[in-house]
């Protein structure tokens, strides 16, 4: 870490006269004490110097907690991503940080960017690491944090747009309800989405979580889409679009027009076809036969998802000169 990072210009300028002036006092004093009796007023006058030179590291020291705090905070909120409590603390403490002694300072804007990431606002992360690595590109701490926040920029990414493929895959599918190759593939997607959904804690918007509700209740998993809307309806009671999920849902709609059937298992676990060994004497064992495999349990596969909300607004003020 650089000696001056997060001193801002005005109190380098203050603590370089401090010192000057501490300087200029001492030689005044040591000199009136060689020539005759000392002045003790000169004594009084050491107040300033150490005021201007103690005053920016009081505020330094104090920066310093607060990003500590907020470093703190960010452990976690990963610990436990839904945790709305310390989110809020996070947003408000992050808030409250003096922009312009952050920009000085390598260590303060990666714990702003693992803050912005730690709340689902990887745009701003990625940009805030950025300016870090420009501050002190040696600094080890940047380069943990740019990976970790590139990786879950790429991860949350990757799950936006599979959620765009698969409303373009319902858009089909209203045009044509019973292709039941749209279906398998639409099953197919979304066993892949969720499994990738689950590699890390990703946060996700209302609409994104409806829409792999419908499009799991096209397949079939009734109950599991109705888990997975839920996640919405708890977080946002009244939220328009996943309430009238839920009543199509429950009314059976979906199922009537897509005439849906369960097809996760069937997908992830598709029929085998189990030879019999072949007798030399065609006579004696029956011909071979192609055998089902094995049933697999509804709950084969965990279709679950946590409606994370984003937290993007309050962290604006970092990024208000991009």
């Amino acid at each position: 870490m650089k000696l001056l990072e997060g001193i801002q210009l005005h109190e380098l300028i203050l603590i370089i006269l401090g010192f000057i002036l501490g300087l200029a006092l001492i030689f005044i004093f040591l000199y009136t004490a060689l020539r005759s009796k000392p002045n003790l007023k000169l004594l009084y006058g050491f107040i300033a110097p150490l005021v201007m030179i103690g005053y920016p590291s009081i505020q330094s020291v104090q920066f310093s907690k607060d990003v500590i705090k907020i470093d703190k905070l960010v452990e976690k909120v990963n610990q436990n991503p839904t945790d709305t409590v310390a989110q809020n603390a996070l947003r408000d403490n992050l808030a409250a940080l003096p922009a312009s002694r952050c920009k000085t300072s390598s260590d303060a804007l990666t714990v702003i960017a693992n803050a912005q990431a730690a709340l689902g606002a990887y745009e701003s992360a990625k940009i805030t690491i950025e300016k870090a690595k420009v501050i002190n590109p040696d600094n080890p701490k940047v380069t943990s944090s740019e990976i970790d926040i590139k990786d879950k920029w790429t991860t949350q990414k990757d799950f936006e747009n599979r959620v765009t493929q698969l409303e373009n895959y319902i858009k089909q599918l209203e045009a044509k309800p019973n292709n039941p190759k749209l279906i398998d593939t639409l099953s197919t997607h979304i066993q892949e989405l969720i499994l990738k959904s689950q590699k890390s804690p990703i946060h996700l918007e209302n609409h994104q979580i409806v829409t792999v509700a419908r499009a799991t209740a096209i397949i079939g998993e009734r109950e599991r889409a109705v888990a997975i809307n839920d996640e919405v309806l708890k977080v946002n009671p009244k939220d328009k679009e996943a309430s009238k999920l839920k009543e199509s849902i429950k009314n059976r709609e979906i199922e009537e027009k897509f005439k849906a059937q369960r097809r996760i298992n069937r997908v992830l676990k598709p029929k085998q076809r189990v030879e019999t060994a072949k007798p030399t004497d065609k006579m004696s064992v029956p011909p071979a036969v192609s055998a089902p495999a094995p049933v697999y349990g509804a709950d084969t596969t965990a279709l679950r998802m946590r409606l994370i909300p984003r937290s993007v607004n309050a962290l604006k003020i970092w990024n208000k000169d991009q």
